[in-house]
């Protein structure tokens, strides 16, 4: 702006008149006021919409509040549980997350039939004060409606590392050693979830895996036998997913690798005993004392190969050892929650390894056909599919989680002490 008009407007609010002066001054006042009410009410209104609330000094611990043997006797319960290290997502995955929410906002058609008596005097057995929900928003306790914890709903859990680390502390003292060993946050990861859903029992996901179609009819026994997930599929509580064949034989040299991004159980279930009680004395003899492990050794150390190691060994329990829970196959085929590979990863990975097929295993020959390489490629999502996982590789590398936001935005989170 030129000298010449910056005087010319100096002069002109010069010679305005007092009162002039004072509406303009009024006005901007006013106008700011306005901005700051609206900007601090969206951004509180974005943050509470879904989150519920609760007096957690006044609860028991939330195995004994959602009460699994009471309210799910026969089922696992229909809660999604999700662990982060602060409770926030990067922005990029808020449409993931919420695909949860929209497909999971109805009523369980098979649930238990509890009145509204009968489940308040569950609820109230637990000592877990009443608050209500309308339409997913916060009520402050003033409803009285006992929808807090409904057992025909779906609810969403979220675990952050200061939960995961008081939880193990408190219900898991043999394995607070093995777990402060733990270098990163995936091996860390890994191992807390393991530990909510034995706590608490459920579904859990990794937070880059989109659901594609209502997963409850995984929930209940005699419709788990009948969904079809494997052939030979005969667990009644519990469903837990398989890598894409291409990830277990590159570059593991498997013929099937069992997941830990999807898997459901009910609570104490004896496989997820099994491994937490034997990973400690495995995890010290293998593990600890090696230095400069990273974030791409936790397959091994806390992941999916060291669950395939604990799973054949479960599986071969004999007759006299087996808990009564005891499930002799409890994979789902990998295309029910991972029906694609990492494109990211596989392709390139066979490519360069195809290259040298001298050094490949007769499994991981097969996959270097190029008909096969571009069929995987072109890989599509079948109609049956439950999820997709994603393959963002979070943990696996630094990234700006500057545009986050907290989990408890994009979906309900029921919160209880543990």
């Amino acid at each position: 702006m030129s000298m010449w008009l910056r005087l010319q407007r100096m002069l002109v609010w010069r010679h305005r008149t007092t009162a002039a002066k004072r509406a303009v001054f009024s006005f901007l006042v006013s106008a700011s006021a306005l901005y700051l009410f609206l900007g601090f009410t969206s951004t509180t209104w974005e943050t509470v919409t879904y989150e519920y609330d609760v007096d957690l000094d006044s609860l028991g611990n939330c195995s004994d509040i959602i009460s699994t043997q009471e309210l799910f006797p026969d089922s696992i319960p229909p809660l999604v549980h999700w662990t982060s290290k602060s409770g926030r997502v990067p922005a990029k995955l808020v449409p993931i997350v919420r695909s949860w929410r929209l497909l999971l906002n109805v009523r369980i058609n098979n649930s238990r039939n509890f009145s509204a008596g009968d489940q308040l005097a569950l609820l109230k057995s637990n000592n877990l004060q009443d608050f209500g929900t309308s339409n997913g928003s916060i009520t402050n306790g003033s409803n009285k409606d006992v929808d807090s914890f409904s057992t025909d709903r779906w609810h969403f859990m979220h675990w952050d590392d200061k939960q995961i680390s008081e939880l193990i502390s408190k219900h898991y003292p043999y394995l607070v050693q093995s777990y402060r060993k733990l270098v990163n946050g995936l091996e860390r990861s890994d191992i807390g979830r393991l530990v909510v859903l034995h706590h608490v029992g459920g579904l859990y996901v990794d937070t880059d895996v989109e659901l594609l179609r209502d997963p409850t009819p995984l929930l209940r026994p005699s419709q788990l036998q009948e969904a079809g997930l494997t052939p030979n599929f005969d667990c009644e509580s519990a469903v837990w997913s398989q890598e894409p064949i291409e990830h277990a034989a590159f570059p593991f040299d498997l013929p099937a690798l069992i997941s830990n991004a999807v898997m459901m159980s009910r609570a104490n279930h004896s496989f997820l005993s099994f491994v937490l009680t034997n990973w400690p004395p495995w995890f010290q003899q293998n593990w600890a004392k090696k230095r400069g492990r990273k974030s791409i050794d936790a397959v091994h150390v806390t992941g999916p190969v060291m669950l395939q190691k604990f799973y054949k060994k479960y599986t071969a329990l004999k007759q006299s050892d087996r808990p009564a829970d005891w499930c002799g196959n409890m994979l789902a085929e990998p295309g029910a929650f991972h029906p694609l590979n990492d494109v990211a990863y596989v392709p390139k990975r066979l490519k360069t390894a195809c290259a040298k097929p001298e050094k490949l295993s007769k499994l991981q020959k097969q996959f270097c056909s190029p008909l096969t390489i571009s069929k995987l490629e072109l890989k599509q999502i079948p109609n049956t599919s439950y999820t997709v996982h994603k393959f963002m590789h979070l943990s696996y590398r630094e990234n700006n989680f500057s545009n986050s936001i907290r989990i408890s935005s994009i979906v309900p989170i029921f919160r209880c002490k543990v």
